[in-house]
Formats: structure tokens, C-alpha cells, sequence
């Protein structure tokens, strides 16, 4: 369907649910939560730099997808419970057309998203008029312009965010760029070269965000459980090949991705000790580990001898045996 959400006709919606609710109360609940206009008491909050709100003529929400405009008798609020519910009883109307008029044995809907499925071209096309048609006068609404025109599975399926043959799925394009623009963002505001190019430098220091590390694993973990579900091993492994940085931030054991320094077991660890065992069981084997220690740098681990001669360090006699520091002594 062109626009779902925003295109639900509230009064359609409404005789619906009444046709089943019979509980005065839960009537009134119901008549409260679909009938309220989200448009005259809102909060508006924009995650990066200022931008225009609904109110102005560059607001960046378009206007067949936005609520504005439409006299509260369109549209629910994306994200609200209650919506996604509603849109599956709404659309439950258009299911039993589906299977008991047009008797469509391979039917497939998810939300808005549908697949129908036959022998000949002229059956689905015949199909998708009496849909159009249904839709428009039962439901108040209008198929997409690319829903219209049948066509061969072995082209394969675009659905619910994969391309699907009889014998494997692969993920969109655009699933792959969403996530490829989430990491560009982090990695435009954090990361940065040092050493002039030798190696690379993550500012963790502002938490807004785009830059929170349990954002962005947040992130990674939600396209692996998508991902992981299809021919996707090889789009999965480029991700990190691409962005190596993220080995610095993050754990990858197949699709399971963990934080490599979480603050709760950096804050239990209360000793210099302790806490240079914690760093190290967490680090990479390819890490160079150092710490601040009074005018002190304390580099730790194997990567410290490859870094001696590149920072020109030397072993310190110190209590602790293994340390370098810097040849000056001072940071």
C-alpha cells in the first residue's frame, strides 16, 4: 500500500473495531486513543543540528508521509502500539477478500507489504484490479505505482527487506547502505587519524547520540539478527572489513557482537592491577594497551615492542616489570 499509515481513514477504522467491541469502556478507550490529534499537542526534537519543525515549509518530512494536514481523519502515529495493531485489523479486511473472494491459495502480507502468487499473468493481473478496487472503496486506500505490474519469480521477490528466489535470499541494497550511513556518521563525528596516518583515533569524550558506542552496537545487533536470516555471511564480514575500527570498539564472535570495554567491569576492577587485567582480557591481540600514570605512560601488551621503536620508548626501571615509557620520561 502507497503510505499506509499516514492513509488509514480513522472513521473506516473505527467502524471496524466496533463491530467487535462491545465493552463500554474499552469503546471509549479505543474512541479516545484513535481520534486524538497528534498534531496539536507534540514535542518537536531533532537528533543532530537544528531543524525545521512541522511548522515550516522545510520541514523534512514529506507531506504524504507526514500527519499535517490532514484534519485528523488520516493517519496513525508510527511507532504507537496501537497502530501496528490496528493496521493488522485494518488489513485483516483485505485478507479474507483475498482468500475468500479472489481464492488466492499463495498469499503473503506482512504490515503493508504483500505477495500474491500464480500460474498466469492474467490471474495476478485480474487479482491486482479487484484489490485496487477493494481497497479504494472498502479501505480508503491505494496500492503502490510498483505494485502494479505482475511479474516472474526467478526476477526474485522483494520483500520484507530481502530479494527472495525459490533457493536463497540475499538483503536489499538499501538495507545494506542504511547500515553502511549509520556507520559513516559515527565514524565522520569519532573517528579520527593519528600519528599522521600511521594509525586511527576514537574521541569518546561527547555521549550525544550518534556517538554512543551502546548506540551503535545497538545498531550492528540489530542488522545481524536481520542479516543472519538470509545469504548474508559475506555482506556481514565486508562491514568490518570496511570499517576495521569497529575491532577497536566491539567483540565479533560469528553474529554475536559485544562491547569490548564495557565501563561496569572497567569500574569493578580497583587497582592498577586489576584494572590493566581487565584492559588486557578485553583487547584485541593486535591492541597496544598504555595508561597514564602520574607523568608516567604505561604501555602494555606485544604490541608494545612494535611500538618502542616507532615512539622511541624505552624500559623504565620501575616496580612493575614490563613497562615502557616514553624517552623523556614525561606525557
Amino acid at each position: 500500500m502507497a503510505n499506509f499509515f499516514p492513509s488509514i481513514h480513522k472513521q473506516t477504522l473505527w467502524e471496524i473495531l466496533t463491530r467487535k467491541i462491545r465493552h463500554p469502556e474499552l469503546v471509549w478507550l479505543t474512541q479516545t486513543l484513535l481520534f486524538h490529534d497528534p498534531t496539536t499537542n507534540y514535542g518537536f526534537q531533532s537528533r543532530g543540528r537544528p531543524t525545521p519543525g512541522p511548522e515550516s515549509r522545510d520541514y523534512s518530512v514529506p507531506p504524504h508521509k507526514s500527519l499535517f494536514g490532514r484534519h485528523n481523519e488520516r493517519g496513525l502515529p508510527i511507532g504507537n502500539l496501537t497502530s501496528q495493531f490496528w493496521g493488522n485489523v485494518y488489513l485483516n479486511e483485505l485478507d479474507h477478500f483475498v482468500k475468500r473472494t479472489l481464492k488466492c491459495r499463495y498469499y503473503l502480507r506482512y504490515v503493508d507489504d504483500m505477495v500474491l502468487l500464480a500460474a498466469d499473468k492474467e490471474t495476478l493481473s485480474a487479482w491486482q484490479q479487484a484489490i485496487a478496487q477493494f481497497l479504494q472503496t472498502r479501505l480508503k486506500l491505494a496500492l503502490r505505482p510498483d505494485m502494479l505490474t505482475p511479474f516472474q519469480i526467478k526476477k526474485g521477490i522483494d520483500f520484507v527487506g530481502w530479494k527472495t528466489w525459490w533457493n536463497r535470499r540475499v538483503p536489499r541494497r538499501r538495507t545494506l547502505s542504511n547500515v553502511y550511513r549509520r556507520l559513516k556518521t559515527f565514524e565522520r563525528l569519532a573517528v579520527r587519524p593519528a600519528w599522521d596516518g600511521v594509525g586511527t583515533r576514537i574521541d569518546l569524550r561527547h555521549q550525544d547520540r550518534p556517538r554512543r558506542v551502546d548506540f551503535l552496537q545497538a545498531t550492528l545487533a540489530s542488522y545481524a539478527g536481520h542479516l543472519r536470516h538470509g545469504a548474508a555471511w559475506r555482506a556481514w564480514i565486508e562491514i568490518w572489513k570496511r570499517y576495521p575500527w569497529l575491532q577497536a570498539l566491539f567483540v565479533r564472535q560469528g553474529w554475536l557482537v559485544t562491547e569490548r570495554w564495557p565501563r561496569r567491569a572497567m569500574t569493578r576492577a580497583f587497582d592498577i592491577r586489576s584494572q590493566y587485567w581487565s584492559l588486557a582480557r578485553q583487547a584485541d591481540p593486535e591492541a597496544l594497551l598504555f595508561c597514564q600514570v602520574g607523568k608516567f605512560v604505561e604501555f602494555y601488551g606485544p604490541q608494545r615492542l612494535v611500538a618502542a621503536p616507532v615512539l622511541n620508548l624505552h624500559t623504565a626501571a620501575l616496580s612493575r616489570a614490563g613497562e615502557i615509557v616514553p624517552s623523556g620520561g614525561r606525557v
